[in-house]
């Protein structure tokens, strides 16, 4: 049987039909991450002339000119080895990079008596956030300047101890009790700069200290200790904080660089492992990174009872978000094929996969045993010889005239 371009709409007329007898459904890759197995013979072969099985059910084969199969879009290729990457599907999220991120927390008890920033707000290292009261931190201030006034008081009292000894108006033991003195007054004097120090204000600030009023000293600024975006805020004027307090008044971020966090469960535990290639895909928006696993969590969460597997990206161009939904392709292992073929160029016919073989005069029906299948490519185990030509897109067409042919051949044996 020949059909001609003049014959190819009438062809198309009687498709749907053929294939409700035919049998639906491409074969195609079982999924993505499983492989197709062995199937076993349903039909009795011969020998072609390469050595490939041929199916005696297959009847004269189908004839197409080349005008046809342009017209069908069929594309031919020869068989050829391949490596096929099989790969395991995860599900994960967007997080924010833990070491991008800040938690802005006073260093005294005080209340909030201006805030200055808020949520989404972008802030630089150094920028005051809030000014809080603090009753702790006017303490710590009153009592640096009582020991700088002492040291100020002792250090006059022995230069003044000093000259004396010199004139030998005072003892030698009087003049090594003002030295004692003084040394004791710088020590207590450093204690206390230290202390004002620790609760977070700079040396040229506590050599600067305002001495002017109690209010001055009981401000406290809370500053960004890094620069990014506010993406919690957890203080309002006129709240009590405490250095304690679980809930931190300002979390900073930045967004240039991002985790992805994919769910491993018990199944794929034996197969995913830092150092492997992950194609990341967004959910919704269709964005793609690639990147490589760089932790695995040593233990599963309570809950999903799954570990937890690390990838981390660029953002600079800021298209992750925090939140969003992921999947992540994993290449868990590559294997060479001596024949891969795509997906789309098997057809299950009669229960069994099958190609579809060029021949001088159209394509004939070729049972295939199948293997591994990822990424729309599949091994092909048995009937298919590396060089051999074959059908490999738009195989539906071939599929539905093989069906129809069969049903013509039923109906001359009758």
């Amino acid at each position: 049987m020949r059909i001609t371009p003049s014959g190819a709409v009438a062809l198309a007329a009687v498709l749907l039909p053929v294939l409700i007898l035919a049998g639906c459904g491409d074969h195609g890759a079982e999924d993505r991450h499983g492989s197709h197995g062995d199937h076993g013979d349903h039909e009795k072969h011969g020998e072609s002339e390469n050595g490939e099985h041929r199916d005696h059910d297959a009847g004269e084969g189908i004839a197409l000119d080349d005008e046809v199969i342009r017209e069908f879009g069929i594309e031919v290729r020869r068989a050829a080895p391949g490596r096929l990457a099989i790969t395991r599907g995860l599900p994960g999220e967007i997080r924010f990079d833990e070491a991008l991120m800040t938690h802005v927390t006073p260093r005294v008890a005080g209340r909030a008596e201006k805030v200055r920033r808020y949520s989404g707000d972008t802030v630089d290292e150094g920028e005051v956030l809030a000014v809080l009261s603090s009753t702790e931190l006017a303490e710590a201030r009153s009592q640096y300047l009582s020991r700088q006034a002492r040291l100020e008081l002792e250090q006059a009292d022995f230069e003044r101890t000093q000259q004396l000894a010199k004139d030998r108006a005072v003892s030698e033991a009087e003049l090594q009790r003002a030295r004692q003195a003084l040394k004791e007054a710088r020590v207590r004097m450093t204690l206390a700069r230290r202390r004002l120090e620790a609760l977070g204000m700079a040396p040229q600030a506590v050599a600067e200290l305002d001495t002017e009023g109690s209010d001055s000293l009981a401000r406290y600024e809370l500053r960004a200790p890094a620069s990014g975006t506010i993406i919690e805020q957890h203080l309002t004027r006129g709240e009590r904080v405490d250095t304690d307090r679980d809930d931190p008044p300002f979390i900073i971020a930045r967004r240039d660089q991002v985790w992805a966090a994919f769910s491993v469960f018990p199944r794929s535990l034996g197969e995913i492992r830092p150092g492997q290639t992950v194609q990341v895909t967004a959910s919704e928006g269709g964005h793609q990174a690639s990147g490589t696993i760089s932790y695995i969590t040593p233990r599963m969460a309570e809950g999903s009872r799954s570990a937890s597997a690390r990838v981390v990206l660029d953002n600079s161009d800021g298209q992750w978000y925090p939140g969003q939904f992921v999947t992540g392709e994993v290449t868990v292992r590559q294997l060479e094929a001596e024949v891969l073929v795509p997906s789309s160029a098997l057809q299950t016919l009669d229960g069994q996969p099958h190609v579809f073989v060029r021949t001088d005069h159209g394509f004939r029906r070729q049972p295939v045993k199948t293997g591994p299948s990822a990424g729309g490519r599949v091994v092909i185990r048995e009937g298919l010889a590396a060089g051999t030509r074959y059908a490999a897109t738009n195989t539906f067409t071939l599929k539905a005239e093989a069906g129809r042919a069969k049903l013509k051949h039923a109906g001359h044996s009758h």
